[in-house]
């Protein structure tokens, strides 16, 4: 628990669908008929430059909402993936005739909101102010303001979110599959890098923009207290200089379906838990007339709490927290999925469930009770949608993106009570495939990879990638020849600067500083010998925590959280490792042992992985750079109500002091949060006083 206090105190209008959340459902009532749906009136047109314009009035309040979306066809990034995404923030960051600081100071002063993506925008404001909301998005749209160093702040960003998801098991699930669904020569499979963060220019930003943001490709919505008459005044007076061009349709091969079950692992040695994704391609297009039966069948499947996958690993087996299912649509190749984390020791169990529960819903009608339940869900769900004005515009929007029918959402709960059983067992057979799916699991390989090899059919191989989407050959990644942990710690001390070297360095004191969510903080760590340590957090000069060890007591104080008590043994011998310079030196003493359990890339660098146990059976994996020694990342699991939360510290930037190296950049990634500190200065043998460490 101490070493979480110590974390928390460091880290210190929808355009698409509306599906509200199935966590709380209860047991609905049976359905009646399905009445008449009344969607609300709405108007469409469209203006000279090709934009299709769609104002549904809502005079209720006096706020008027706009949202584009510009329809164009994914696009495949290359090695400057992330350039896309970059241009959407780019639109937001100043104009030709204001600087950011201006834009935004004029958007803050009306009380707008305002905000651009790579496919659109969302504005909205208050009634009286929409002549200055439109003014300002135009300027924003029509004569953006690309430049270098808002790039680079925007890069830095983009690389920042995926420190925080590199080492997320559910979002390194997320983009393997995605990976081995499309590979990656399709823009749905390719992996952004900071490698190819880094490849982008402000040439691509301003192709990006000079190719795609124009109007006979946009949807705009406009909802609330306003005509469609003086909306279209509006409009044709500010987006007259918005001039149409051709926008060139792209084409993809579409990836081929798995001919034979194939499990594809992801490595974490120090995970103690995995996350399973089951999952094949789906050619479900929005609308089609299997998607209302294919959402049904879902509900029935994986939906939530009530579904089958939920109540059988979960309540049934204690296997995980949640199982769920998807199937998604889309205009390309949509994909069935289904999803849970489950304990390592139970995890070909868990994937034995998931695949009766696949098989069962192909291969038997569901009941009666069970439609009639998913039908009641649905249709209450469709129905609060509808109390969103807005959602008339995304059901116009999507008619016209889509090419449904003119009456499909007017008929949608017709269409939801004729579902039968046989349909849902007939779609069910269409996109779910148990004998031809992705089973992919990310955890750790030496644990569950014997498991899982039975349900492998495709030559009784499975594929291991890296976290980052490389192919990994495992048998050059097991534990090399002649090689033990011991060996490892003792190059890395060699590394370091060596023993003696280390043993003249009588007291250190490290300040470093760091950003949380916008605010500063100061972190000072001083260490005396081996056995006396503080460290503090500081923020404007107020203490956020401070960590004291003397000998063989110690003491936590986080002021802000109520927190002043001494440290148990346990406590204590977890603290020493966290504050320590050098715990390897430790591990002797504090009697922890170390394993070699094979090799890794780390950032593109193959690493030793050293599994590293506490007394307490606590474990963390340390990586060490096989060509320099030096340690690169160390990754902690801690158990929390939530379950199990990964916390990574990457190591880089060393530097030598008094014949030491020090890292001089430590990343420190818990959940959603990343925190970088830098180190500002480094002082050794000053004689620290002994009062210094007093508690």
């Amino acid at each position: 628990m101490i070493k979480q206090l110590y974390s928390t105190a460091l880290l210190a209008l929808a355009l698409v669908y509306i599906t509200p959340a199935r966590a709380q459902q209860t047991t609905p009532p049976p359905p009646g008929p399905a009445p008449k749906i009344e969607l609300g009136e709405y108007e469409h047109f469209t203006l000279k430059n090709g934009l299709k314009v769609y104002v549904v009035e809502n005079h209720k309040q006096p706020v008027v909402s706009m949202s584009l979306v510009l329809d164009r066809d994914p696009i495949l990034e290359g090695d400057k993936a992330g350039y896309v995404e970059a241009a959407g923030q780019m639109m937001r960051t100043g104009t030709t005739t204001r600087t950011k600081d201006q834009f935004d100071e004029q958007v803050d002063f009306i009380g707008a909101d305002l905000g651009f993506s790579s496919t659109g925008f969302n504005a909205s404001a208050l009634k009286k102010h929409l002549p200055t909301l439109l003014a300002l998005t135009t300027d924003a749209l029509l004569h953006p303001k690309f430049t270098q160093e808002e790039l680079d702040k925007i890069k830095k960003q983009i690389k920042a979110n995926l420190a925080q998801s590199k080492d997320d098991p559910d979002a390194i699930a997320s983009r393997t599959r995605n990976l081995v669904l499309y590979g990656k020569g399709h823009p749905y499979g390719e992996l952004m890098t900071e490698e190819t963060v880094d490849n982008i220019t402000l040439q691509d930003v301003q192709n990006y923009y000079d190719t795609y943001f124009k109007p006979n490709i946009g949807y705009l919505a406009v909802v609330g207290d306003v005509t469609p008459k003086e909306m279209k005044k509006l409009l044709k007076k500010s987006l007259k200089k918005w001039e149409k061009a051709d926008v060139k349709e792209l084409k993809f091969d579409l990836p081929q379906q798995p001919e034979q079950t194939q499990v594809v692992i992801v490595d974490r040695p120090s995970s103690v838990q995995s996350s399973l994704v089951l999952t094949n391609p789906a050619d479900l297009k929005p609308g089609a007339a299997d998607a209302v039966a294919a959402s049904l069948m879902n509900n029935i499947l994986g939906g939530g709490m009530d579904s089958r996958l939920f109540q059988n690993l979960r309540e049934t087996h204690g296997y995980t927290y949640g199982a769920y299912s998807s199937v998604n649509s889309d205009e390309i190749l949509g994909r069935f999925n289904a999803s849970a984390n489950v304990r390592n020791a139970v995890t070909d169990s868990a994937v034995v469930e998931f695949m009766s529960e696949l098989n069962k819903i192909r291969n038997e009608r569901v009941s009666d009770e069970e439609l009639r339940d998913a039908k009641a869900y649905v249709m209450g769900s469709f129905g609060r949608g509808l109390e969103n004005p807005a959602t008339v515009a995304v059901y116009a929007i999507n008619t016209a993106r889509y090419g449904l029918p003119e009456d499909y959402y007017a008929n949608y709960l017709k269409k939801v009570e004729a579902v039968t059983a046989e349909d849902v067992q007939r779609v069910a057979q269409k996109y779910i495939h148990p004998d031809k799916l992705y089973i992919l699991a990310v955890g750790n390989a030496a644990e569950v990879s014997g498991k899982l090899q039975p349900f492998d059919k495709d030559d009784n191989t499975i594929t291991y990638y890296s976290a980052t989407g490389e192919k990994v050959d495992r048998a050059a990644m097991g534990v090399p020849a002649g090689v033990t942990a011991e060996q490892v710690i003792a190059d890395y001390i060699k590394a370091l600067g060596g023993q003696a070297n280390i043993d003249k360095l009588k007291d250190i004191t490290v300040t470093s500083s760091a950003t949380v969510q916008g605010m500063a903080l100061t972190l000072v760590q001083q260490q005396k010998g081996n056995d006396k340590f503080v460290t503090q957090v500081m923020m404007n000069n107020s203490p956020v925590q401070r960590v004291t060890i003397n000998g063989d007591k110690g003491r936590m104080e986080a002021p802000m959280q109520g927190v002043n008590k001494e440290l148990t043994k346990e406590e204590l011998a977890t603290q020493k490792l966290e504050v320590s310079q050098f715990p390897v030196l430790q591990y002797e003493k504090l009697g922890i042992k170390t394993k070699l359990t094979g090799m890794e890339k780390v950032d593109g660098k193959d690493a030793y992985a050293v599994e590293v146990t506490l007394p307490n059976g606590q474990k963390s994996t340390h990586y060490f750079d096989k060509s320099t020694g030096l340690r690169l990342k160390e990754v902690n699991n801690l158990e929390t109500p939530q379950g199990v939360l990964t916390q990574t510290k990457s190591y880089s930037d060393y530097k030598e002091v008094n014949g030491v190296k020090f890292p001089y950049v430590v990343e420190t990634v818990v959940g959603p949060q990343t925190i970088k500190a830098e180190v500002q200065n480094i002082e050794v043998n000053k004689n620290l006083p002994d009062d210094t460490f007093k508690m």
